[in-house]
């Protein structure tokens, strides 16, 4: 009675099962990359000495986790002693004097259009001032000036990504300075 049945191969068998699972898990894959897409582009890290403050130029980026939607109380946000007429670009602090105590340089957008930079020091008053920077930095970095010299690091203002553009706030063992030749 069985005998007027084609016999299938096993072989055969096991290699369509195993196509059917492989289009399931490729189907799969599309599917969640769509509804989850990729969370690095999403949720930017910054330095630890970096204090975070709202900027009116970028627009906010949210991931699902609830954790990252809540936002920090007022009293954690930093005195930047932006002037009146003012609005805040970018800042970081970072220890650039060898006094073991962070100074912060904060880049802020004046009503003319030009870029003011200034230096507070840890006890908030300003140590460096400077209102003619022409350009906005798209982000600033700390490396040292020149280290057959000094061991101090310095602000360096990046205009530019990749392309040399760029200027420093350089603490000279006296006082902070826009070295020569190099900035703005």
């Amino acid at each position: 009675m069985y005998e007027d049945i084609p016999k299938s191969n096993p072989l055969k068998t096991i290699l369509i099962v195993l196509l059917i699972l492989i289009a399931f898990a490729v189907i799969g894959y599309f599917i969640f990359k769509s509804l989850y897409p990729k969370k690095s582009s999403e949720v930017v890290t910054f330095p630890s000495s970096l204090s975070l403050s709202p900027s009116p130029t970028t627009s906010a980026k949210f991931s699902p986790s609830p954790s990252l939607l809540t936002s920090p109380s007022p009293s954690a946000t930093p005195d930047y002693k932006v002037p009146t007429g003012e609005t805040y670009v970018l800042a970081q602090a970072s220890d650039t004097n060898g006094d073991s105590k962070d100074e912060t340089l904060v880049v802020t957008k004046m009503q003319s259009g030009k870029y003011h930079v200034y230096v507070l020091s840890s006890d908030g008053n300003s140590v460096f001032d400077d209102k003619t920077l022409d350009r906005k930095p798209v982000r600033i970095a700390t490396q040292t000036y020149d280290a057959t010299k000094e061991s101090y690091l310095s602000w360096m203002l990046i205009f530019s990504e990749n392309s040399g553009d760029l200027a420093f706030v350089h603490w000279n063992g006296t006082k902070y300075e826009i070295p020569q030749g190099i900035g703005i």
